[in-house]
């Protein structure tokens, strides 16, 4: 049997229309007997089947719907209600003898009306729902006294943002000597389970008259379907029959809490696409969960709508970014789960997925390039750089380090900030070191973001030295000589040789030796240039080394070498040429035996030259020698 109750349903009928048709259940037999209790307000229906063994009767009896109403009676019958629609008093699986003369019993609380007495009619459903009213039984007369209604009507109730709104309306005709009462429960109110059921008073203080009431559930947590009945509170009564629209039919979803996303989350740009994949490696499957995607241009604490991106399905685990051109930022990523109800945890903790900063640049230079340092002679300290960004605002930032190459700014100094479009800088060390390394980077807003940030990469040999300079004077190393050395000529000069020595030897001619000897054999002792460029004589592991004067380039670019002792010098001399006339040249003999006389004269003169030149150096030779040795007789006495 299906049943019905429609409450408050008044039909005024001008005319009733009524079928005559005398077939069917119309003159069956079937009894309807109504009763009223007065004190709880409730009407029993009780409808009786005949007494038959007609088959075709029991029959319609078991297949016939009927529906209970409610009327006043007057010359023109006016319909109150529909008690109930779908009644059968017999089921398809009813046996005949358990159908004839079976009854079924209704309970029903009547609406409040202005009259005092009533008639129920049973009819047929298939003639009601075309209209048609074919009476088959009635129970006319009875007394119902009913107290009219005290309620709100209308009730709603609609939850957003952790609010739940409760409005309503109020009927007109009411004493408003009453408060509001507002309840919640966790099923539907009827006038049957009021009194049972859990329930609890959300407000039992409201002022008469007030129509709306918000619920603010900020310093609760819930998460649950509700419903809530509103009724007034007299002096003396609470009508809690429910007769009217004051309480919900269906639940308000009430939901603030947020769902917790816990995990890492990772950020990487690849600058071939210009995107960034943000990966979290695994999604939700809830269908009522979303989540949210922020960004940010420092690191973040929380979130909030000028930071989000976008909005992807739960059950993603990574998504990909794309970033304009002309961008060069340092971004933070991070994520939450939302619900349908809009709940998100904004507030950020070490547990929530959030990125480490990412570097996103969509524009070609974003660093100085070929970094460059001097060291000036009064020890400043000048660093150049060129700039291709096209940022005028950019603040070039000047690093320094002792200790190697600067890769990352641990352990490092920083010297100065300048505008990056001046180029360069300059210091003068306070601590000047043997090796210093150099970097510079960059404070900045790029592109449409207004956040400075600073960028730190380093890149050996574009932005930072990848070589150390010099700060402080070159200090040369002297080496101690420990050999001695001289220059003689058989003409008689005799010079100290000492590193970086010019010594001129004057005019000399053909007849000239000059001798270059050392107190002790050495490595190497070399003349350059002696005959012009690119010409030299040499002597090695030897004391000494001898050449004639008569040399076209009329200089030495001395060398001594012996192992880690080396001395240079220059010796250079005025070569002139002696032209030697004999007294035979001076007289004029026109016979041939004069002649002969000459040149027997000219060769024995030349002979002796010869003979005098060659005794002269070895003389030379063996005073040079006498000499070396008594001079290391004298060093091995000091030793």
């Amino acid at each position: 049997m299906r049943s019905a109750v429609i409450l408050a349903t008044l039909l005024l009928l001008s005319c009733i229309p009524f079928t005559t048709n005398a077939d069917g259940l119309q003159s069956s037999g079937i009894n309807i007997e109504v009763t009223h209790d007065s004190l709880n307000e409730m009407a029993t229906i009780t409808i009786t089947a005949p007494v038959t063994d007609n088959s075709s009767l029991l029959d319609d009896l078991k297949n016939t719907e009927l529906v209970i109403i409610r009327t006043h009676q007057t010359d023109a019958p006016e319909i109150i209600e529909i008690v109930a629609t779908g009644v059968k008093i017999c089921e398809l699986a009813d046996l005949n003898s358990e159908c004839s003369g079976s009854s079924i019993t209704l309970s029903h609380y009547p609406i409040p009306s202005n009259y005092s007495y009533y008639d129920y009619w049973i009819v047929d459903q298939p003639n009601f729902d075309n209209g048609l009213y074919n009476i088959i039984a009635m129970d006319t007369n009875i007394l119902q006294d009913t107290s009219p209604v005290a309620s709100v009507e209308n009730l709603s109730a609609s939850y957003s943002n952790g609010v739940t709104d409760l409005t309503w309306d109020y009927p007109t005709g009411l004493d408003m000597n009453h408060s509001i009462m507002i309840y919640s429960h966790d099923s539907p109110a009827t006038r049957n389970t009021w009194n049972e059921m859990t329930k609890t008073i959300v407000s039992s203080s409201i002022p008469a008259g007030t129509t709306t009431y918000q619920i603010d559930h900020s310093g609760t947590s819930v998460e649950r379907e509700i419903y809530y009945s509103v009724t007034l509170l007299y002096p003396t009564s609470e009508d809690t029959r429910f007769l009217g629209s004051n309480t919900l039919t269906s639940p308000v979803w009430e939901d603030n809490k947020a769902p917790l996303f816990i995990g890492e989350l990772s950020a990487s740009f690849d600058p071939i696409s210009d995107t960034t994949t943000i990966d979290w490696g695994a999604g939700v499957d809830d269908d009522d969960l979303v989540i949210n995607i922020y960004r940010s241009d420092k690191e973040l604490d929380m979130v909030d709508s000028t930071r989000f991106i976008d909005s992807v399905d739960a059950s993603l685990s990574s998504t990909v970014v794309q970033v304009p051109f002309g961008e060069h930022r340092q971004s933070w990523y991070a994520i939450t789960l939302q619900d349908s109800a809009g709940n998100e945890i904004v507030e950020l903790t070490e547990a929530s997925p959030v990125s480490e900063p990412v570097i996103e640049s969509t524009i070609d230079i974003t660093t100085v390039t070929n970094l460059g340092v001097e060291r000036y002679g009064d020890g400043t300290i000048v660093i150049t750089w060129d700039d291709e960004t096209g940022n005028p605002e950019a603040v070039a930032r000047v690093w320094r380090s002792f200790t190697g190459p600067i890769t990352s700014l641990q352990d490092v100094e920083e010297l100065v900030s300048v505008n990056l479009s001046s180029e360069q800088t300059s210091h003068n060390p306070l601590n000047p070191q043997d090796e210093a390394w150099y970097a510079v980077t960059i404070d900045a807003a790029w592109g449409t973001g207004q956040e400075v940030w600073h960028d730190e990469t380093l890149v050996l040999d574009l932005n930072s030295l990848s070589s150390p300079i010099r700060e402080t004077d070159e200090v040369v190393e002297e080496v101690e000589i420990t050999f001695s050395a001289q220059a003689i000529t058989t003409s008689g000069i005799r010079e100290n040789i000492t590193d970086g020595a010019m010594i001129s030897l004057g005019e000399m001619d053909q007849n000239d030796i000059v001798v270059i000897s050392t107190s002790y054999p050495v490595e190497n002792i070399s003349c350059y240039g002696i005959a012009g460029d690119n010409t030299s004589i040499h002597a090695e592991m030897d004391w000494a080394l001898t050449f004639n004067a008569n040399q076209s380039g009329e200089e030495c670019g001395g060398l001594i070498s012996d192992g880690d002792q080396e001395i240079t010098f220059v010796l250079s001399w005025n070569y002139v040429e002696t032209v030697y006339e004999s007294d035979n040249s001076r007289n004029t003999v026109d016979d041939e035996d004069d002649d002969d006389d000459r040149l027997g004269s000219k060769g024995k003169e030349s002979s002796d030259v010869v003979a005098v030149t060659i005794l002269t150096i070895l003389i030379l030779s063996l005073l040079i020698y006498l000499g070396v040795m008594m001079k290391k007789q004298d060093y091995f006495e000091e030793e």
